[in-house]
């Protein structure tokens, strides 16, 4: 076959190689209108669909249309399928981690002369995937201060409860503060996120879509 057929061919490949990702995103915002714009990274995933489609059509011994396109589409189904299997076990080995921290923070809830905060989150953008903001106590005595771990958020998605030793002065939550007060038992978590690049890459070609923490702020939760 001359050039020209070739070039059409891989054209052609390309196409189907990047339409599998285009669908899905098709899908993704006509069914949650509100998700986060996607990052340039899953152009760059589009473009190597596009670069292993047009490839592999040109392996064809016939560069027919819908050949080509076939084969564009195929290839990338394929190693997708792959991607999805091989980042499947992290999810369960997260799910057991949080099990263990509850665990442990409703053994320490019974620590005498402690009292328990509800910390309550609210996400702007996507879920991550994994979580790991830490928490800490300042707690006062006499003349002294110490910073003590409560433990950790592992779940934006519900609110997480901690157990405060006596004499706490504030909070930190990450690294912002809140005063707390013998009246404060809650506590609002506003949580900022965003796609990032490697993220996106990684959910062009198959895998889940992931996304980072931006910002966050706290403040005692309005009565």
């Amino acid at each position: 076959m001359d050039a020209d057929n070739k070039i059409v061919a891989f054209a052609w490949g390309a196409f189907g190689g990047a339409l599998p990702t285009i669908a899905k995103l098709a899908s993704t915002y006509v069914a949650v209108p509100t998700t986060p714009l996607p990052a340039l990274g899953l152009l760059l995933g589009v473009m190597l669909w596009a670069i292993v489609g047009g490839g592999v059509a040109l392996t064809n011994t016939s560069y027919e249309t819908r050949q080509a396109i076939f084969a564009g589409v195929a290839a990338p189904a394929i190693l997708a399928s792959l991607i999805s299997g091989a980042t499947s076990t992290p999810g369960t080995k997260v799910s057991f981690l949080d099990i263990s921290a509850y665990a442990q923070q409703e053994t320490g809830s019974t620590t005498t002369g402690s009292r328990a905060i509800v910390i309550s989150p609210q996400v702007d953008g996507g879920l991550p995937r994994a979580t790991s903001i830490p928490v800490t106590a300042e707690v006062k005595t006499g003349d002294q201060t110490k910073i003590i771990d409560l433990g950790e958020i592992k779940d934006l998605s519900s609110p997480t409860s901690f157990t405060l030793p006596p004499n706490t002065s504030q909070v930190f939550v990450s690294d912002e503060p809140v005063k707390t007060t013998d009246s404060l038992t809650n506590i609002d978590l506003s949580v900022k996120t965003a796609p990032s690049n490697g993220g996106d890459l990684l959910w062009a070609l198959g895998g889940p879509r992931k996304f980072e923490i931006q910002s966050l702020q706290v403040a005692p939760a309005k009565q």
